[in-house]
């Protein structure tokens, strides 16, 4: 019951699309109830793909999208399909009945001029994005053999990843990390972090139906933690009519094993309703993993994984709507190594138990070509024990420690979400506004101060097209917080109401030909700190940890440009080359810091600045069944504490190279991974430098399909230059020692198996 009452009722919002897009065309009649199905050359209907209908009769437009089985109806007008030239030609048409149109697309569409939704209302093509948008879509998933977002973020360049034996793997972008990188998942920010990180490895990969990556501030859309970027999982959804199902088993040399399992089915009730739910489970279990076999303790900790996610899906003309759970449960075992003495030999075991539980509730309504509305509600809760035992390694009894070893942290979130959008019919002017509300609380031994922290938030942004050429965005965020801000009338408004710093943005796209697209934009981050930043408190022996409550917000200023070409030069060959570069100019960081030597005091700061530079290159190519991706990426960080310290820097260059090449009339298919990083310089809060060489990782697999794809078989090897643990020259003094010089990268080299089973 008490989830329940946390469900908000929806609040309906409008949005519109319409896009005016070159084209060519494929002209016939409609007359009475009329379905156009646009598929690829399997056969697969292509879902939310734009087509605009042109009235031979008049001058009107339809700018429509088909659904999720690629599917759009037209009733009682005669037009002219209109389809871009850069999302591939119409490869032919063929008269299904006389009221039922199939067109067939070329398959270099989804790779060249793919569509994404973060950051929008409606899906929009990378070519009418005004933002610049990284796209991992579920082919290039499956051909990785990943088994989390961490193993398919590895091969991205400009994406840094590090591994931390108990608090698991975090993400970089554009040099910002931790509490700056905002991790969602169909739009709903994830909670439950540590040390300020998500850890990705723990979003299973089974479900991904593509990963859409924005680098740079979206603070104006997003709110808090965005100023180094997005990442937004989109989670799959059935397309098909009836039902489908499939089962995958994945096994390694280093101690993986894996079993998923999902069922989905579509019920149509008539032309405008249907009824449809998707069901997923699965079970990760890891061994662990020790490069020295004779100690007790593992570099990679034993893990056993749960999760399940189960959605359902409504639709009825142009009313959406979908509920979603999902539920996480990880065990890890954390052993010391064992300690001999006369009375008998004895370790520690730390026991850590993770939940997350996850319900996101999405209306989607489209009242017409220029007005459609979205609300989004969702329910977050985490918990995380950990439970510290001493272990008699002969005997094998286990007792329980003193209570300062002992700790639980519970954090939940409610995100309240609204959009309306409006588009003209020339696409002259479109605008999008919205609200967010947001409460997170935290509650743990070691947080003095369990009040909740609540932010509501305004946004709204206005796309500007004086030419056919030129996108102007400016965007604004103005938002409410419990903790932080400024009153400007608190003689009527009172002592306790805060507003936040204005969030502007502003994004600039040309399209300089029909293949060729300029961005550039300028946006300002804001990140107010956090529950644990203001009120943690760990003292004993060993620790002496604080919050502060004289904490400020982060503020940034972030600059990016990108030169994006995309071109489908014939059914066969197409390419996509973009190269972009970016500033980050960081005030107040928040940092853990050493602030009194004398009693070991480490306490949350601001430091004085911080400053990210950096560029990248992005090339694509498709050669019939070649797929070749090479990209390169420079990052450079600087950081000032104060006036008296020394400039800091921080840099790392990357290149990635994957290869895939299939072989049609066999069904074989071979991948190639790799990505290499160069020698990162870093810095650490109390002033001391280190350095972590240059190491490069690979990965080579061989997929087959079989019985008529209904069985896809994959063998591999994983870290082919056998990349374990890389040496360091941080002290191993401090609070977040590990007690070694060693950086964990991956596991060594492994071979490894997949079989997928389509039921």
């Amino acid at each position: 019951m008490k989830l329940a009452r946390s469900i908000i009722f929806l609040i309906y919002f409008l949005f519109g699309l319409g896009s005016q897009i070159r084209a060519q065309s494929a002209q016939f009649n409609l007359s009475d109830s009329v379905k156009i199905r646009i598929v690829d050359l399997d056969k697969h209907p292509i879902p939310q793909f734009p087509v605009t209908l042109i009235s031979n009769t008049d001058v009107t437009n339809v700018h429509l999208i088909t659904d999720e089985w690629g599917e759009i109806w037209i009733q009682n007008k005669s037009f002219t399909l209109r389809i871009a030239k850069d999302l591939g030609s119409i490869v032919g048409d063929s008269l299904i009945s006389k009221n039922n149109l199939e067109f067939v697309i070329q398959t270099q569409i989804a790779q060249i001029n793919p569509i994404s939704i973060t950051a929008s209302v409606n899906p929009r093509l990378a070519t009418e994005n005004p933002y610049s948008v990284q796209i991992i879509q579920s082919k290039t998933i499956e051909k990785m053999g990943a088994q989390n977002v961490s193993d398919v973020l590895q091969n991205q360049s400009g994406v840094l990843l590090g591994q931390d034996p108990n608090l698991g793997t975090s993400i970089q972008l554009q040099g910002l990390g931790g509490q700056n990188v905002k991790i969602l998942i169909n739009g709903v920010p994830m909670i439950g972090r540590l040390n300020g990180n998500i850890d990705v490895s723990q979003i299973p990969s089974e479900n991904i139906e593509r990963i859409e990556i924005v680098e740079g501030p979206m603070s104006v859309v997003y709110g808090t933690d965005a100023i180094g970027g997005v990442i937004n999982i989109i989670t799959k959804r059935p397309l098909r009519i009836g039902n489908t199902s499939r089962v995958k088993f994945f096994a390694d040399l280093v101690g993986n094993i894996n079993l998923d399992g999902s069922i989905s089915h579509q019920k149509r009730i008539n032309n405008k309703t249907s009824l449809g739910y998707d069901l997923n489970i699965g079970r990760q279990f890891f061994s662990g993993f020790d490069f020295q076999p004779a100690t007790r303790s593992m570099d990679w900790k034993p893990k056993t994984r749960v999760y399940g996610d189960g959605s359902l899906f409504f639709r009825r003309g142009n009313f959406n709507q979908s509920l979603r759970y999902a539920q996480f449960y990880e065990y890890l075992l954390d052993r010391s190594n064992a300690e001999y003495n006369l009375v008998g030999i004895t370790g520690y075991n730390n026991y850590f138990y993770t939940q997350r539980r996850d319900i996101t509730l999405v209306t989607d309504i489209k009242l017409n070509s220029k007005h459609s509305l979205r609300f989004q509600n969702a329910l977050n809760q985490y918990n995380r024990d950990k439970i510290n035992v001493r272990r008699n390694l002969v005997t094998g009894s286990e007792t329980i420690t003193s209570p300062v070893d002992q700790d639980t942290t519970k954090n939940s979130a409610v995100n309240l979400r609204g959009l309306w959008e409006y588009k003209s019919d020339k696409s002259l002017f479109n605008s999008l506004l919205g609200y967010e509300f947001q409460q997170e609380s935290i509650q743990t031994l070691r947080v003095r101060n369990n009040n909740p922290i609540r932010d509501f938030a305004l946004f709204g942004s206005i796309e500007l097209n004086p030419i056919k050429q030129l996108n102007i965005k400016p965007s604004l965020r103005i938002a409410y917080n419990s903790a932080f801000g400024s009153n400007p009338f608190p003689e009527i408004l009172g002592n306790g109401f805060k507003i936040a710093p204005l969030i502007p943005s502003v994004q600039i796209r040309s399209s300089l030909s029909e293949h060729l697209v300029l961005r550039g934009s300028y946006a300002r981050g804001f990140r107010a700190p956090t529950a644990k930043e203001l009120y943690f408190l760990f003292v004993d022996i060993n620790h002496n940890v604080q919050g502060n409550t004289n904490l400020t917000s982060e503020h940034s200023h972030n600059f990016n440009t990108s030169i994006d070409y995309r071109h489908s030069i014939s059914k066969e060959v197409a390419a996509t080359f973009k190269i972009a570069g970016f500033l980050n100019n960081v005030r107040d960081e928040i940092q853990l810091s050493l602030v009194d030597a004398s009693t070991n005091l480490y306490q949350y700061i601001n430091i004085g600045k911080l400053k990210s530079t950096g560029f990248s290159t992005q090339t694509q190519i498709f050669l019939g069944s070649w797929d070749l991706s090479l990209g390169f990426s420079w990052i450079t960080n600087e950081s000032q504490v104060d006036s008296e310290s020394n400039l800091r820097r921080w840099q790392v260059p990357q290149t990635s190279l994957n290869i895939s090449h299939e072989f049609k009339s066999t069904g074989t298919s071979l991948q190639w991974f790799s990505r290499y990083t160069g020698r990162t310089l870093g810095f650490l809060s109390d002033g001391n430098t280190y350095e972590i060489e240059r190491y490069g990782l690979a990965d080579f697999n061989v997929s087959q399909k079989l019985y008529k794809n209904k069985i896809a078989l994959q063998l591999g090897v994983k870290n082919i230059f056998n990349v374990t643990q890389i040496q360091n020259t941080a002290p191993n003094s401090g609070v977040h020692a590990s007690g070694g010089s060693g950086v964990n990268i991956a596991l060594g080299r492994n071979l490894f198996i997949q079989c997928t089973v389509n039921l």
